[in-house]
C-alpha cells in the first residue's frame, strides 16, 4: 500500500496517478489503433468525443448503482462511491448509442467500432486496479499467510480486518486488485495477439470474460459494497448481466434475435459503403440553403407572398 508518492515537494496521490495513467493508455491505444484500421482523422476526433461523454455516463452508472446497493443494505438513502461493474453497464450502450449519431461514418457497425477500442478499455482498468492496491481499498477476505497481503494500520482493511482497531496492521488479505488486474492484462495480451481473428468480436469478449471473472472474485473481495438483498453480491448480480448482454450479442450476430434491426444495419453499412448518407445530407443542406434564400427574399419584397408559399412547399417536398 502507497496511498501517496512523495516527491518532496508534492504528494501525488498513487490512485489518482495510476488513474491518470490508465486513462493515457486507452487514449494512445485507440489512437494508434483506429489509425492502423484506416479510419479518418475525423472519426478518430470523434472516437474521443464519445469516449468523453460514455465515460462521463460510466460514471454517474457507477456512482448511482454503489449508491443503489448501499441504500438497500442500510435501509435509508445513501449516496457515493463507484462501482465498476456498474460503470460499464451503462458506458457499453452509452458508446454504442452515441456513436450512432455521432460518427456517422461508423452507422450499422456501432457495436464493431466499440470492439476496436475494447482492449485500450481493458488496459486502463489493469492500471487503474494497480492504483486500488496502492490505495488500499477493493481488498479481499482474510487469507491464509501464503496467499494474503497485509495493508498497514489506519488502512480500510485493517479496519475490516482486524477488530476496527486503527493501530493495528491488517490481517493478511487476498490481493484481489493485483488478481484483476493480472487477469486484464492477460486479457488485454489476448485481444492484442488475437487481434486479426477477434478484433471486431472484442466487445462481447470483454463483457463474458470479465463478467465471468469478476463473479468469481467476488467470493474473495472482502470489502463492503452494500447488498442486493438476495443471496448475490452487487457485483456478481452486474456481471451476470454483463454475461447475458455478451451472449446476446453473439445471438445477435448470427441472426438468431432481433432479425430486422440486423436488416437495418446491414442498410446502414451499405448506405455508408457507398455514400448515400452523406449525398442525402449534402442535398439537404441544398434545400435548406434555399430556403434561407428564399424567405431572405420574402422579407426584403423580392417576392410576394404567394410566390414564396409555392416555392417553399415545392422545396420542402424534396427534402
Amino acid at each position: 500500500m502507497l496511498p501517496y508518492i512523495d516527491l518532496g515537494f508534492i504528494k501525488i496521490p498513487s490512485y489518482t496517478l495510476m488513474l491518470v495513467v490508465g486513462v493515457i493508455a486507452y487514449a494512445l491505444y485507440t489512437y494508434f489503433t483506429l489509425k492502423k484500421e484506416g479510419k479518418d482523422i475525423r472519426v478518430i476526433e470523434k472516437a474521443f468525443i464519445v469516449s468523453i461523454l460514455a465515460f462521463a455516463v460510466m460514471g454517474i452508472t457507477a456512482f448511482l448503482f454503489n449508491s443503489l446497493f448501499h441504500s438497500i443494505e442500510e435501509g435509508r438513502l445513501v449516496l457515493g462511491g463507484i462501482t465498476w461493474a456498474g460503470g460499464v453497464v451503462g458506458a457499453f450502450p452509452a458508446f454504442v448509442i452515441l456513436t450512432h449519431f455521432i460518427i456517422k461514418e461508423e452507422k450499422g457497425s456501432e457495436i464493431e467500432f466499440f470492439s476496436l477500442v475494447v482492449p485500450g478499455i481493458v488496459l486502463g482498468h489493469a492500471f487503474g486496479r494497480i492504483g486500488c492496491f496502492l490505495a488500499g481499498c477493493c481488498y479481499g477476505n482474510i487469507a491464509p499467510d501464503a496467499f494474503g497481503v497485509v495493508f498497514p494500520a489506519g488502512s480500510l482493511a485493517a479496519h475490516a480486518h482486524h477488530g476496527n482497531l486503527s493501530t493495528e496492521p491488517s490481517w493478511p488479505v487476498y490481493p484481489t486488485q493485483l488478481y484483476e488486474a493480472v487477469f486484464e492484462f492477460l486479457l488485454f495480451a489476448f485481444m492484442v495477439v488475437f487481434k486479426r481473428k477477434f478484433k471486431c468480436s472484442n466487445a462481447e469478449i470483454y463483457l463474458i470474460a470479465y463478467g465471468t471473472f469478476r463473479f468469481g472474485l467476488e467470493f474473495l473481495r472482502g470489502d463492503d459494497r452494500g447488498s442486493t438483498g438476495l443471496l448475490l453480491s452487487p457485483s456478481q448480480i452486474l456481471s451476470v448481466l454483463l454475461v447475458v448482454t455478451g451472449v446476446l450479442i453473439i445471438l445477435f450476430k448470427r441472426k438468431v434475435i432481433f432479425k430486422n434491426l440486423n436488416d437495418k444495419l446491414a442498410l446502414w453499412r451499405e448506405q455508408v459503403a457507398t455514400g448515400y448518407l452523406y449525398k442525402v445530407e449534402s442535398q439537404s443542406t441544398v434545400y435548406l440553403n434555399d430556403l434561407d434564400k428564399l424567405f431572405t427574399l420574402y422579407k426584403k419584397g423580392a417576392i410576394t407572398e404567394e410566390e414564396y408559399l409555392a416555392k417553399k412547399n415545392d422545396i420542402l417536398t424534396k427534402l
